[in-house]
Parts: C-alpha cells; structure tokens; sequence
C-alpha cells in the first residue's frame, strides 16, 4: 500500500467570501451607476473586511486583487457621482422665467 495517500493534504485555498462578495456588490453599484449610496458603502465595508479575513489566514484564502479592486471601484464611483450629480447654488441663466411685468411690455 502507499503511504503518501494516507498523509493528509493541506487545505486549498479558495477565494474570500467577503472579497467575492465585495465585488459583485460593487458591480452592481456599477450598474446603477453609483446612485445607490447604502450600496456603495456595501461594498467598501465588504472589501475591507475581505482584507482582513485574508490578512488573517493567508493560508485558507486569498482574493486581495478582488478587494482593492472594488475599493477603486467604489472610490471612483463616488467621485463621478459628485461630479455629475453636483447641486448648483443658483440655476442656469438659460432656465430663468422672466418676469409677468416685462412680458406685457
């Protein structure tokens, strides 16, 4: 009989639920183009803790590049947003309704 059968093999590592799951919400996030906030923040907390999951037991998972990813993920979401979705002070000249007086004039 062969003995290298009997000793036990070491764990596989298989991928971080947190960082899979810190992904996936942060294309969604993507898909929804960032408006959705509470899903934006999802995703970081998820990534972050990903990370310290992996920092933990290096040994049983990995999926680093998955968390950093959706943090630049959701960093550039955030970014875009409130650029686009910007609330000016004053509106634009072109949107001004012009007074009843000047009108009859």
């Amino acid at each position: 009989m062969n003995t290298d059968s009997d000793s036990p093999r070491p764990a596989r590592r298989r991928y971080s639920p947190l960082a899979m799951g810190a992904i996936v919400t942060a294309l969604v996030a993507l898909l929804l183009q960032g408006g959705f906030v509470p899903l934006n923040l999802a995703s970081a907390v998820l990534a972050v803790l990903g990370l310290r999951q992996i920092r933990r037991e290096p040994e049983r998972y990995m999926g680093r590049p998955f968390c950093w990813l959706a943090i630049a993920l959701v960093l550039v979401l955030a970014i875009l947003t409130a650029l686009v979705e910007s609330t000016p002070s004053e509106p634009p000249a072109e949107f001004m309704v012009p007074e009843q007086g000047a009108a009859g004039r």
